[in-house]
């Protein structure tokens, strides 16, 4: 590990981890692999807080195919050198969800969840960590915010009772940049030739291109968001 990863991230992810009692010793921890930036950098920042702190937990990766066929050949053998168990699941939903052409994003989402937890059930799993960080937290917030009229994000951490799994999302402090500084840095592998369709042309994307231009403005927003989140009292919202 580089000597800066401390200060650049590490020590953000481990603040995160500790204030919310993210992780224990002796858990068992999927991480879900998408192919994506976020998920691979979720993997690599778990491996480094496991061999630079007192935590001692055991991590799966696991990607989840809804029929596009990504390449995940680099990002397995990345996990076969770090001794990471690798779970390849086709569940072939692509199909189903482009039914519906309103919302197949959250379609999409819901079933590759229940797909999570039934695997997560079956290796005895009891957390579930998720690739979602700080940037995203912002853009979630913007966006319920604008299509919903709701005060409303993702949880740190959450609790799936039906299948007696918590949720964590230990990137909540880290920006979507330092991410991206440190895939390309240390060359983490990224899935191959195919991309989801609605990768661009989702309301997702569409705030954050407003993020970006109110970011130019306020280039603190996103730290700001996630301390009004952080200090939110529902008594105080009315001055």
């Amino acid at each position: 590990m580089r000597k800066w990863y401390n200060k650049l991230f590490l020590n953000d992810v481990r603040n995160a981890v500790e204030k919310y009692n993210m992780i224990e010793n002796n858990d068992k921890i999927i991480v879900g692999l998408s192919g994506g930036k976020d998920s691979v950098f979720l993997l690599y920042s778990l491996l480094l807080l496991r061999e630079n702190s007192y935590l001692n937990f055991d991590i799966l990766g696991l990607h989840i195919d809804i029929g596009i066929g990504i390449d995940m050949s680099d990002t397995e053998k990345f996990c076969r050198e770090n001794k990471v168990p690798y779970i390849y699941e086709n569940i072939h939903i692509i199909d189903k969800i482009f039914e519906d052409k309103k919302s197949p994003c959250y379609l999409c989402s819901k079933m590759k969840r229940g797909a999570m937890a039934r695997i997560a059930e079956d290796n005895h799993v009891n957390k579930i960590a998720l690739g979602h960080h700080k940037t995203d937290i912002a853009i979630t917030f913007l966006l319920n915010l604008i299509y919903t009229g709701k005060l409303e994000t993702f949880k740190p951490i959450s609790y799936n009772e039906k299948h007696n799994l918590q949720l964590i999302r230990p990137l909540i402090y880290i920006d979507e940049k330092t991410i991206e500084k440190v895939v390309k840095d240390e060359q983490l592998p990224l899935g191959k030739n195919k991309t989801c369709p609605q990768d661009k042309i989702n309301k997702r994307n569409e705030i954050k291109v407003l993020l970006e231009n109110i970011e130019e403005k306020y280039p603190d927003f996103q730290d700001k968001t996630v301390r009004a989140i952080e200090n939110f009292e529902q008594g105080n919202l009315w001055l």
